[in-house]
């Protein structure tokens, strides 16, 4: 996949602007605050038809406006066809979603022919944020290889929205069968999805680890990166009757008290341990910034094959000489079509690192 075209109206700080990309590598540099994020965010949104920085829309229009448009024309590498998606908001109507002219009914049609993984500052959270963030994650990634997932998290919601409510009016759950019934429904979307959430996070390391021996460990130091999988009450072990017993005896009274769901997946967390030690803790941020940027690379990996584009905003350019050249030769090797945006006066060091022909997008 190779993106050719990007047309924004009325996003963020651009009014009407079209921008063409001849090459697989595109260096966006600019200083701060002229709309170098804003660029990539576009490209993500085209995707997840989410930003990444503000769940409100009204925050993504230009001043003013009450309306934003964002088109992208790509080139498929297998077949050599040209497609189009665009992506259309206004106050009064919502938002508008076309795939070549045609409108998108799920949004597992742009995912099975246009992939994007994003990377920015802010992406350090996964390493020291709160677990929703970490969720937020393995929620994504799951969709972007298993789109069919997209259902199952929606069945979670309703199941989960059902039984709080149950919980909440009052009735004596101890003795009912529906609170039973919410709870193996419930149950099931949760060991289904936790399989899948463990399969992921163990091929995540291994290719994580991968790039890492590859990359960046030296003869006398081997870097070793670990995800382990938390589950909050729900053993995937386990069958639902063991469940049952055990969750009756031990949990049951405090949802009654606490009037909510104290088991199911959205209590569910990952650890990441960086030379047997948690990250968060004991690697510095140097180190914690080299493993995000490989589990994202290594997120696009698993779930894009060679459909995928990577967008890295301002995130390679403040690495120290070595780690910078390691990233860098990782990128030249990929597939991937990649945009990086860089603070004004970066592009040279980028170019010496580079050596290969690359675009460059200077704004003012």
């Amino acid at each position: 996949m190779f993106i050719q075209k990007l047309t924004l109206k009325n996003f963020r700080c651009f009014d009407e602007k079209t921008f063409d990309f001849g090459n697989r590598i595109i260096v966006i540099e600019g200083r701060n605050g002229i709309g170098k994020s804003s660029l990539i965010e576009a490209l993500h949104y085209s995707c997840y038809l989410k930003s990444f920085r503000t769940h409100l829309h009204r925050d993504i229009m230009n001043l003013d406006q009450d309306y934003f448009f964002v088109g992208v024309d790509f080139r498929m590498e297998d077949t050599g066809l040209f497609d189009q998606i665009s992506v259309g908001y206004s106050s009064q109507d919502g938002k508008v979603v076309k795939y070549n002219q045609k409108p998108v009914q799920s949004h597992k049609e742009l995912i099975s022919r246009y992939r994007i993984v994003a990377l920015s500052a802010d992406d350090l959270q996964l390493i020291q944020g709160s677990p929703d963030l970490r969720r937020a994650f393995l929620n994504y990634a799951l969709f972007l290889q298993y789109p069919e997932t997209l259902q199952q998290y929606r069945r979670f919601k309703t199941l989960l929205d059902n039984r709080n409510k149950l919980l909440n009016n009052g009735s004596d759950v101890f003795a009912s069968d529906e609170m039973m019934l919410w709870t193996r429904e419930l149950w099931q979307v949760t060991v289904e999805l936790q399989v899948l959430r463990k399969q992921y996070l163990s091929k995540l390391q291994e290719r994580v680890n991968e790039l890492l021996k590859t990359h960046f460990s030296t003869e006398s130091t081997l870097l070793q990166v670990e995800f382990g999988y938390l589950a909050k009450n729900i053993d995937s072990r386990q069958n639902f009757e063991d469940f049952w017993k055990e969750f009756q005896r031990k949990t049951l009274l405090d949802e009654v008290n606490f009037r909510r769901s104290m088991i199911g997946l959205h209590l569910d967390d990952f650890y990441i341990k960086f030379q047997d030690k948690r990250a968060r803790a004991f690697a510095s941020r140097g180190q914690q910034k080299l493993i995000v940027f490989l589990i994202k690379l290594a997120q696009l990996q698993e779930t894009a094959g060679e459909l995928g584009v990577l967008l890295l905003d301002d995130f390679v350019t403040d690495f120290d000489q070595a780690r910078l050249s390691g990233c860098l030769e990782i990128l030249k090797k990929s597939p991937y079509q990649i945009f990086l945006t860089c603070p004004e006066g970066s592009l040279a060091v980028l170019e010496a690192m580079i050596k290969e022909p690359f675009d460059v997008l200077k704004l003012y």
